[in-house]
């Protein structure tokens, strides 16, 4: 169900009445309202990151984090990549989403409640009674992880992440303010876990009565071979999923073979100080993918244009904050961490923010796949990257412990950034992607040029400088084209921001 957008009048008027501008607007809003929720999100998290390692120590802490890497490991698991597709399918003809909700829940209580059965036997015969119970938590937790909402699946699909924004804010208020009581009491490790089950089980709830009420009731009509034919379609996708979540976790799991507790706390740290600012790309194809999903019906043309724009903006976000990780991650650590044996997540932290660009790019890349029908694609890509991956940490870990856990894992991304890339050069070449950089790249070279003069100032200082300095290079150098400002200007009519705007609906209800 789409809101009302209003759309600018005036000289642009007949600009902005196009379905490209419409659609663009809508994207922009959706986009706007998930990357503010996934930074404040982002936020949380390090504030749980930081309160959790000064109260366990780096040992305790890597204790927890090899705890929590499970949970999306098994939630990937959960759906076999049914999630996405639903979402898909939606978006191409909501006439049917009741029925395509309730194919989702019944999809979801089918392979959640077999996958939960097979994890909590298996770990009682296997484990002691304690571990055991830990395991299954962590398994039930995994399985109403934010990805696996069933709920959320239905607000990307109606297009209003504005709901799935205030869902993710609910579940992270709800988690950090559980582990502020857990160190407050003294907690243990079981009760901090459970932390994340009581706040993913109260969104879920939420959320189910919301779509309910905005959206429509499920309806459901089993049908065995409807259901078997849509797994098998999604099961590409969800593979490729679990090797993503495999992927991006299998440093914390060689470094807990092969290496310490220490070496998995500083590595995590590294990671969840940088690898979470892909949330932005995430934000970014999660808006786009129901209207990419409609366009992949046109043919190659609709997609080069959606491919060369979500590129171009990837490329703005990600290279200022790339150069201002790499030069300031010596400074930030420090502010985080008050412990000695916190000071290696520096040079963890420099490691992890040279993949940046490569994380944001792949990040796309899923969603594009995915909407144009070629997830097979995706999980060829992802699988090469994971055995990179897993190849090097072998053989770097050892010698130079979370170090070599880094190195490889900036491996594995450039493995699965070129094998997507191949796939998609058909739609838009390499070098007119290449292209699209270059502004911005040199507006990230005279900020970071910037940030490396003013590093001996409070930190704040070279943070403010740097913003401005890019914000004032991009325009110097027109980095926007004069049809990209006025998709801003149609993404800021959607706010109803004085002076811009008339409202006007841009899409029917379904």
């Amino acid at each position: 169900m789409s809101d009302p957008l209003p759309i600018p009048v005036g000289s642009a008027e007949s600009a902005l009445e196009s379905e490209t501008v419409r659609t663009a607007a809508r994207i922009g809003r959706n986009f706007s309202f998930r990357m503010i929720a996934q930074i404040l999100s982002a936020l949380i998290n390090v504030g749980g990151m930081v309160v959790l390692g000064n109260y366990l120590s780096a040992e305790g802490y890597g204790e927890y984090v090899f705890y929590y890497a499970l949970i999306p490991l098994i939630g990937s698991l959960s759906d076999l990549g049914t999630g996405v597709m639903i979402v898909k399918e939606i978006a191409r003809d909501r006439d049917r989403g009741a029925r395509y909700y309730g194919d989702a829940l019944m999809l979801k209580a089918i392979i959640s409640g077999t996958l939960l059965a097979i994890v909590g036997v298996s770990s009682f015969v296997l484990f002691d009674p304690g571990k055991a119970a830990l395991i299954t938590m962590v398994c039930a937790t995994a399985t109403i992880d934010f990805g696996q909402d069933v709920s959320v699946w239905m607000m990307r699909a109606n297009e209003r992440l504005d709901i799935e924004a205030l869902m993710l804010l609910l579940s992270q208020i709800a988690w950090i303010g559980g582990l502020g009581l857990g160190v407050v009491l003294h907690a243990s490790l079981a009760w901090l876990l459970a932390v994340a089950a009581v706040a993913f089980l109260l969104r879920t709830v939420c959320g189910l009565l919301i779509v309910r009420r905005r959206f429509y009731r499920p309806r459901f009509d089993f049908d065995f071979t409807r259901l078997k034919d849509f797994v098998v379609q999604a099961a590409p996708f969800g593979l490729a999923m679990f090797f993503v979540v495999l992927y991006g976790r299998i440093g914390v799991l060689m470094l807990k073979a092969l290496g310490s507790s220490a070496d998995v706390a500083l590595f995590n740290v590294g990671y969840m100080l940088s690898q979470p600012l892909g949330f932005i790309s995430t934000a970014l194809s999660m808006a786009a993918f129901p209207a990419i999903a409609r366009h992949a019906k046109r043919g190659p043309q609709a997609i080069a244009g959606a491919l060369r724009r979500t590129s171009k903006y990837q490329f703005l976000v990600t290279f200022p904050l790339m150069a201002g990780l790499v030069l300031l991650s010596g400074r930030v650590i420090p502010l985080l961490f008050h412990g000695a044996d916190f000071r290696g997540a520096s040079l963890s932290l420099r490691l992890m923010s040279l993949g940046l660009t490569l994380i944001f790019v792949n990040l796309m890349s899923r969603y594009l796949l995915a909407a144009i029908d070629e997830q097979r694609i995706y999980l060829t890509a992802v699988v090469v990257g994971l055995v990179a991956n897993l190849g090097l940490g072998f053989l770097l870990i050892p010698r130079i412990g979370f170090a070599g856990a880094c190195v490889a894992q900036l491996a594995g991304e450039t493995a699965i950034f070129v094998m997507c890339q191949r796939a998609l050069t058909r739609y838009v070449p390499a070098g007119e992607l290449a292209g699209t950089a270059v502004r911005p790249a040199i507006a990230a070279l005279g900020m970071a040029g910037v940030v490396w003069l003013l590093r001996s100032t409070p930190l704040v200082v070279p943070i403010l400088a740097g913003a401005v300095t890019y914000a004032v290079l991009l325009l110097l150098i027109r980095a926007f084209t004069r049809e990209e400002i006025a998709l801003l200007k149609g993404m800021l009519a959607t706010y109803k921001i004085p002076g811009v705007a008339t409202v006007r609906r841009a899409a029917p209800r379904p």
